[in-house]
């Protein structure tokens, strides 16, 4: 029967993946290498000057993951490309976004297969998410 259940259900629905978001956002924002004072000057900048726009991001962050999930939401959002484009998020930077992601889930105790499931579906992102910086080599 748990076999059947999605990762949606699995985790416990909105209310711990919106918990999870929540924590990794804040923690990206203030993460020195893909946040405030980052390198990357577009990452530090949304990390300094765009916080107003944080809340928003959540939201559709969570929607997305509860979406990815298996859960009954759809993510009405920018195809992950174009939404991260103007950032020119490099490989290492996601790397270290991912890593926040895995600390957030263990910060919440979330199963180990929840969590490789979680993280899985993130990762399988990376080459949207870092197309900006790519464009930018050409």
């Amino acid at each position: 029967m748990a076999e059947d259940k999605s990762l949606y259900e699995r985790i416990g629905g909105i209310y711990p993946i919106s918990l999870v978001v929540d924590r990794f956002s804040d923690e990206v924002v203030d993460n020195p290498k893909v946040g405030k004072r980052s390198p990357n000057p577009q990452l530090n900048d949304w990390s300094t000057n765009h916080l107003d726009r944080l809340p928003g991001l959540k939201y559709m962050r969570t929607l997305w993951v509860a979406n990815v999930a298996g859960g009954p939401f759809d993510y009405t959002g920018l195809p992950l490309d174009k939404a991260h484009a103007r950032l020119k998020i490099k490989p290492e930077e996601f790397d270290e976004v991912a890593a926040e992601l895995r600390r957030a889930l263990e910060y919440y105790k979330v199963p180990e297969r929840e969590k490789e499931e979680a993280m899985a579906a993130f990762i399988a992102h990376k080459d949207e998410v870092t197309a900006g910086s790519r464009a930018e080599s050409k």
